[in-house]
C-alpha cells in the first residue's frame, strides 16, 4: 500500500503506562508510526491495538476505572472529614496580640491530629498568611485528585501559670500566706491582752502593800499608848 505523498503512517497502540500528552494505562490512541516504533513499544510504554489486545485493553480498562472510583471515594470521605473542623492552638503572646514567632503548618498538622485524630500531609497545608497574631484563620488542604478540604485554625493566648508555663484555668484557693497574714491581727491582740493584765496586777500590788502597813501602825499606837 503506498501512501499519499506528505502523509505519515499511524498506529494504533494501547498505553501500557502513563503517558504524558497521550494517556493513562489502558487507553488506545492513535499515533504516529514511527513514535510508536521507536519510542513507545520498546519501552514496553504501549502495545500494538491487536483486537486481542484492544479486547484486554478494555478489560483493564474497567478495572482501572473501579480502582479509581473507589480511591476518590475515600479521598473525598476524607476532605469531608477535615471540611469545617476547628483546631486550637495555644501560643505565647506579647503586645498588641502578636505572637512570639508564627504558627506553621506543622503546629497546625500537630493540632488536627492531637485533637480530631486525623493525619495532614503538613506539605499540603495552605494558611494564606502568615499568622503572627491571635485570631481565627482558614486553611486548607491538598488531598490530590481535585479534592481540598478547608478548616479553621484558631490561636489563642495560652494560660500562664507558674514560671511562664501554660496551665489550665483553676479556682482561687486561699495561699500559707495569706493566711498567716490573716491570723496575725488574733495573735497581737493577745499580746496586748497579756501586757494589759501584767499592767493591772502591777498597779493593785502596791496598794494592797500600802494598806497593810497602815493597819500594822495603827496597831502598834493602841498597844503602846505614850
Amino acid at each position: 500500500m503506498t501512501l499519499p505523498k506528505g502523509k505519515v503512517p499511524n498506529m494504533k497502540v494501547i498505553l501500557t503506562q502513563p503517558v504524558p500528552g497521550l494517556g493513562e494505562p489502558g487507553t488506545i490512541k492513535e499515533v504516529a508510526d514511527g513514535y510508536a516504533r521507536n519510542f513507545l513499544l520498546p519501552r514496553n510504554m504501549a502495545v500494538a491495538a491487536t483486537r486481542s489486545a484492544v479486547k484486554q485493553a478494555e478489560s483493564q480498562a474497567n478495572v482501572y476505572a473501579k480502582r479509581a472510583n473507589k480511591a476518590r471515594e475515600q479521598v473525598q470521605g476524607q476532605a469531608s472529614n477535615v471540611e469545617g473542623k476547628t483546631v486550637i492552638i495555644r501560643a505565647r503572646v506579647g503586645s498588641e496580640n502578636r505572637l512570639y514567632g508564627s504558627v506553621t503548618a506543622n503546629d497546625v498538622a500537630d493540632a488536627m491530629m492531637a485533637q480530631h485524630g486525623i493525619e495532614l500531609d503538613r506539605r499540603k497545608i495552605e494558611m494564606g498568611e502568615t499568622i503572627h497574631r491571635t485570631g481565627t484563620y482558614t486553611a486548607t488542604t491538598d488531598f490530590g485528585s481535585g479534592i481540598t478540604a478547608g478548616f479553621n485554625v484558631e490561636v489563642a493566648p495560652e494560660a500562664a501559670g507558674a514560671h511562664g508555663k501554660a496551665t489550665k484555668a483553676s479556682g482561687d484557693t486561699a495561699s500559707p500566706t495569706m493566711q498567716a497574714t490573716d491570723d496575725a491581727p488574733a495573735s497581737d491582740d493577745a499580746a496586748l491582752a497579756t501586757d494589759d493584765a501584767l499592767t493591772s496586777d502591777e498597779a493593785a500590788a502596791p496598794i494592797a502593800d500600802d494598806t497593810a502597813s497602815e493597819e500594822q501602825a495603827e496597831e502598834e499606837v493602841e498597844a503602846n499608848p505614850s
